[in-house]
């Protein structure tokens, strides 16, 4: 082998090498994306079951608040909101729909899962 043939080869190994430590930063990264999403579809969907859980109508409203929960050694801010539609004397319909948006300060995606509860 020449030295032109050695250099040449060295050049694609390290080609190889840096593009495999690109693809290999991209994808911790979009691992660790996916993990934080995860956790925050699982903290609205606990927030949506507790609402829905409630032993009263009027119970639901306690919910209606902002958390800071840990999970996974890492902060998620919980923010639940409340609309209600009817409940006057003279309404046909009366039910309250709510809105479960988590954060973390890391995810770029914020999460948001809303659900409606029936007067009963």
């Amino acid at each position: 082998m020449t030295l032109v043939e050695v250099i040449v080869a060295m050049l694609i190994l390290v080609a190889v090498v840096f593009a495999l430590g690109n693809f290999s930063a991209k994808f911790a990264q979009a691992s660790g994306q996916a993990h934080l999403i995860i956790v925050a579809n699982e903290l609205a969907a606990t927030r949506i079951d507790a609402l829905r859980q409630q032993p009263s109508y009027a119970a639901i409203d306690s919910l209606v608040r902002t958390d800071t929960v840990k999970s996974d050694f890492s902060s998620y801010y919980v923010k639940t909101q409340m609309v209600r539609y009817g409940g006057g004397v003279t309404d046909t319909v009366d039910y309250k729909m709510f809105t479960v948006t988590v954060t973390h300060p890391q995810m770029k995606k914020i999460i948001t899962k809303t659900s409606a509860v029936a007067a009963f």
